[in-house]
This record gives C-alpha cells, sequence and structure tokens, in this order.
C-alpha cells in the first residue's frame, strides 16, 4: 500500500508513519530545518520536543507536566491518574512525582521530556536531539541527532545539501511556530482594563500609555491589582528571583540592571557577546561605553539567563533583529513595549493597551 505523502520540503518528501533521521555537521541547520518542518504542519497533527530542555516544560511537579498535555485534551481524570502513573513507573520518574521540575538532573529532564510527548502522543513527533529513540512509536517521527541511519526509512544530510546564504534578509524564515492554544503568559486587570494573554513562541508588540508601566508590572518591579499568570500558575506575589527564572526582564534604563564595573566580570559567553556587538569591549569599564552599549551589554545578561521569556522595554534597534533572530531559534517568547513603530514587522501582532 502506497504511503500518504505527508510534507514536501526543500525537495524533501516526508510520508505517513515514516521514520527520518535529519543529520549534518554542527551549525547546518539542523533544527531549523525542524522547526521549518512544524511551521507546515497542522498545529493538533504534532508534537515538538526541543533540545533547549527547559523549552519543554510548564513550572511545576513532573507530574503537572506529565498530565498537561492530557488536561488540555480534557481526557477524564481517573484516565489521566492512571496514565500518569503508568507513564512515570514506565521511565523510571514514580519517586519524582512530586518533585519540581527546576530541581530534576538533566537526565530527569531529558526523560521527563520525552516521557511527557509520548503519554498521549500525536500523529507527528520532532523531536530536537532526544536522549533516545521511542522504541513503540507507530506514528511519523522525524529525529535530529546522531542515531544510527539504519534505523530510519530516510535521512536527510543537510551537510550535502544545497547550501543556504547566512545573511537574512528578514525574520520570518526563523520565526517559531506559535502555539495558540497554550497561553504562556496571561494578565488579568493588569491596570484598569487591561487584560490580555501571550501564547508560546509569540513575539508581541504592547502599545500602552507612557505612564502605565505594563513591563515593569509583568516583571514584578512594581505592584499590580490584577493577576499575572505563567501557564497555569500565579505568579503575580512571586519573588523577583523566582519570577526572574520564566522572565527575562531588560529595562529601559540599563543603569537599573547594572551591578559590575567591567564587562569581563559578568560572565557572558563570547557568542553572546558576538551577538550583542560588545566584543572589541570585552575588557573595557562600564563606565566608559555609551549608553546604548551598556544597554546591548545588559541584553546580554539577560540572554545569559535563558528564560523562555524575554521583555525588552524600550529596545534599542542596533542588533535588535540578530538578538531577536538567536532568540526565535531558541522558542523564545518576546514581549516588547515601544513607541516606536520601527519594531511591529518584526512582531507578530500588536497589543493595544
Amino acid at each position: 500500500m502506497e504511503k500518504e505523502l505527508i510534507l514536501t520540503i526543500d525537495s524533501f518528501n516526508i510520508y505517513q508513519d515514516e521514520k527520518i533521521l535529519i543529520k549534518g555537521d554542527m551549525a547546518s541547520g539542523k533544527t531549523q530545518f525542524l522547526l521549518s518542518i512544524a511551521q507546515q504542519l497542522p498545529k493538533n497533527q504534532f508534537d515538538f520536543l526541543s533540545q533547549t530542555l527547559n523549552d519543554n516544560f510548564i513550572s511545576g511537579t513532573v507530574g503537572e507536566n506529565l498530565a498537561f498535555n492530557l488536561e488540555n485534551d480534557a481526557v477524564p481524570r481517573h484516565t489521566i491518574l492512571t496514565s500518569v502513573n503508568t507513564t512515570a513507573d514506565l521511565y523510571g520518574l514514580s519517586d519524582l512525582l512530586d518533585s519540581q521540575v527546576n530541581a530534576l538532573s538533566t537526565y530527569h529532564k531529558q526523560v521527563l521530556a520525552l516521557a511527557q510527548i509520548l503519554i498521549h502522543p500525536t500523529p507527528i513527533l520532532l523531536l530536537d536531539e532526544p536522549y533516545a529513540l521511542p522504541a513503540d512509536y507507530t506514528g511519523t517521527l522525524i529525529v535530529t541527532g546522531d542515531f544510527d541511519p539504519e534505523l530510519f526509512d530516510q535521512v536527510i544530510d543537510l551537510s550535502k545539501a544545497p547550501s543556504k546564504s547566512d545573511h537574512i534578509d528578514t525574520l520570518s524564515d526563523y520565526t517559531r511556530a506559535v502555539n495558540p492554544n497554550k497561553a504562556i503568559l496571561s494578565v488579568t486587570e493588569l491596570a484598569k482594563d487591561i487584560s490580555f494573554s501571550v501564547f508560546e513562541g509569540e513575539k508581541v508588540m504592547i502599545t500602552a500609555p507612557l505612564d502605565i508601566r505594563i513591563a515593569d508590572m509583568i516583571a514584578g518591579f512594581y505592584d499590580t491589582p490584577g493577576e499575572v499568570d505563567y501557564y497555569y500558575e500565579d505568579i503575580t506575589h512571586q519573588t523577583l528571583d523566582k519570577r526572574g527564572r520564566k522572565i527575562g526582564y531588560i529595562m529601559a534604563n540599563p543603569q537599573d540592571m547594572i551591578v559590575v564595573n567591567k564587562i569581563s566580570k559578568a560572565a557572558i559567553s563570547d557568542d553572546i557577546l558576538a551577538l550583542c556587538g560588545l566584543s572589541a569591549f570585552k575588557h573595557d569599564k562600564l563606565s566608559t561605553l555609551s549608553f546604548r552599549q551598556q544597554k546591548l551589554f545588559s541584553t546580554a545578561c539577560i540572554l545569559m539567563q535563558d528564560t523562555p521569556i524575554v521583555i525588552f522595554d524600550q529596545p534599542e534597534i542596533a542588533c535588535f533583529s540578530e538578538i531577536l533572530h538567536y532568540l526565535d531559534q531558541k522558542g523564545v517568547t518576546v514581549i516588547l513595549t515601544s513607541a516606536s513603530k520601527l519594531f511591529l514587522p518584526l512582531m507578530d501582532r500588536e497589543v493595544h493597551v
């Protein structure tokens, strides 16, 4: 029986129930190719496992993460409990069901990331560098990683594929697929009549009167009479330290963030320094930098924190498209507040409050 063609991308055909390996050299674009596939699939037909482990989880316990997809699909409660316990036992997670995900070892995070997908699998799985292959999965499986090519029906070798220019003309080619059914951040009555949600992977520009401190309220630096939710969790009254693990906040005034006197003391990677245009200033004192450079320095510090959400309050246009490209590749949700319309073409949508 001839298999159904699901998708053709860059001359590669992907058929139903095939097992496909995407391989290639470092920086050959394996993850981006996988994301490109995701963008062309119906959103309710696939699940995506990110190699950035923390991107795969909601804040909470192992049990809550295992139950998340089942709850979203309105599976009966007794069925959820049975499935969670069975899956936890199968993957050696039974003793960790009440443990917070952020307290897990890297290995257990890898196991949980795969288990929470397989507990309620979709017809297509896209796995970016999984720790193992799902042995009993019978749907369409597309993975990146160092696996035996003999285990797959098709191998897509990007190191041999025609290369594309590294130049980025627009950011649309690097936009992560947005999940419109999973709000990563919801605010209710942040100020009078100000309520909205931001979905996983979105880039949202918020336009508000300057006297309404939207960014400060979301990040926890200014009190709000309303509520701020991260997934299901009310984080309105969380400490700045705890909220900062979820939301990286790049303030409008970098002086409010700088706590060191030299760039070299901030433990910023060379890649992030280059991304923010600061490589030549690595050993300079911050007091010698311009305001724009100081703002890029504070941006670099937040990027190093690797949070699932990044808020830019009145960002610099310098290096912004490159930084946004970097965040897109990591699947980070971006919230931007600015009076400048220059940023709007780079965003998915604008929220007027």
